[in-house]
């Protein structure tokens, strides 16, 4: 790691913007080989860092999460940011695993409630809007793992096989408040089955943590 890292936690740059370039010929994103052998992807902090880097007619920057980056890279695969800076950040494969870890809802760990209890105003609205009449309930609720920053997580109670609809509803209007960092008030925010919600942070949701309420089940009339 270089004297001033761009990011002070790996929580940090994990949930991080960063710019990535793709080649515009093959699509084949900026890397480098830091020993011989050792494959990595190269990203940059700012756009002027990536615009001296590599030569803007032969490649595209794109914005890009560290998280979705991680996510999709092969084994054997390393990460540099910020190459040949002093703020430069070079992870080895094995340490893009241990991130890749974290990527996932509830990550290895312990986790305790938090106090969030999901985002409010218009992106509340839009995710109530995008569940009604779907689910049968909704709740939305944060948590830490460890010294992660507070996650926040939206549980719906739904059918797996009915599922993939809405969590794609509920993850298009995060999606998009994601652009604004202060809009949902986390780190990240997951979407999950009330069932794969851990018991330590199931048995303790309450009502501040439900934006929709469970339907009432349907009585039949002989």
């Amino acid at each position: 790691m270089g004297e001033t890292p761009a990011f002070a936690t790996r929580w940090d740059l994990l949930h991080a913007w960063v710019l990535i370039g793709v080649d515009r010929a093959s699509g084949v994103f900026s890397g480098s080989e830091p020993e011989p052998g050792r494959q990595a992807v190269c990203v940059w902090a700012s756009r002027d860092a990536i615009t001296e880097a590599l030569h803007v007619e032969s490649w595209d920057p794109r914005r890009i999460r560290v998280r979705d980056l991680v996510a999709m890279l092969p084994a054997g695969i390393g990460l540099q940011v910020d190459p040949g800076l002093p703020s430069g950040i070079t992870l080895t494969s094995a340490e893009v695993s241990a991130l890749r870890e974290l990527v996932s809802p509830f990550p290895p760990g312990e986790p305790a409630l938090h106090a969030w209890a999901g985002p409010t105003g218009a992106v509340r609205d839009a995710l109530v809007a995008a569940a009604s009449g779907r689910v049968r309930a909704l709740h939305a609720f944060g948590y830490t793992v460890g010294d992660s920053p507070v996650l926040g997580c939206l549980a719906h109670d739904l059918a797996p096989d009915e599922a993939e609809a809405v969590d794609a509803a509920l993850e298009s209007v995060l999606a998009a408040a994601a652009v604004d960092a202060d809009a949902l008030g986390v780190a990240r925010v997951d979407v999950v089955r009330l069932g794969d919600v851990p018991a330590p942070l199931r048995d303790v949701l309450g009502r501040e943590h439900v934006l929709l309420p469970e339907r009432p089940r349907r009585r039949w009339r002989r």
